[in-house]
């Protein structure tokens, strides 16, 4: 074989390895369960981990899906603390609405037993209002009667 034939069979294994090196740098990529070193490109490309490291792009590619995860990671648990934040302080409105209903409802439950006492105070200043109508009743007609007997007497004596 030519010299010639040799470096078109390594131009198309280098060709061919990049294009497996760059695949399994996707997946990698769009899989977070999957480790981003370079041992876990050389098991998914079936390239040798030396073959891996020698090449300086998936080096390169590596470190940016790390930093990738990581801005998602932090973004992630900023979503949840604002997540926290945001229930913390739904949970103390909420709260605070409790307290106010629970006051209206205290406030409401004092005035209805006063207005309770004074419905039962009006009920026994009627009860006792009639018995003295009763008694100013008898009284007026004790006096009307006995009105009658003196407009009888003085009749009797003209």
């Amino acid at each position: 074989m030519s010299e010639q034939a040799y470096d078109e069979k390594n131009t198309k294994d280098y060709d061919d390895n990049t294009i497996k090196l760059n695949d399994a740098l996707e997946k990698i990529s769009k899989n977070s369960d999957l480790p981003a070193t370079q041992k876990e490109v050389a098991r998914i490309s079936g390239i040798h981990r030396n073959t891996v490291s020698e090449r300086e792009f998936p080096a390169i590619r590596l470190k940016e899906i790390k930093k990738q995860r990581k801005e998602q990671e932090q973004q992630e648990q900023q979503d949840i603390k604002s997540k926290a934040e945001e229930l913390t302080e739904e949970r103390d409105n909420i709260a605070k609405e409790v307290v106010y209903w629970f006051s209206e409802f205290t406030k409401a439950n004092k005035d209805r037993d006063d207005l309770e006492l004074q419905l039962r105070r009006q009920i026994e200043n009627t009860d006792f209002y009639k018995t003295e109508f009763e008694k100013q009743k008898e009284k007026i007609k004790t006096l009307q009667d006995k009105n009658e007997q003196l407009k009888e007497l003085l009749r009797d004596v003209k």
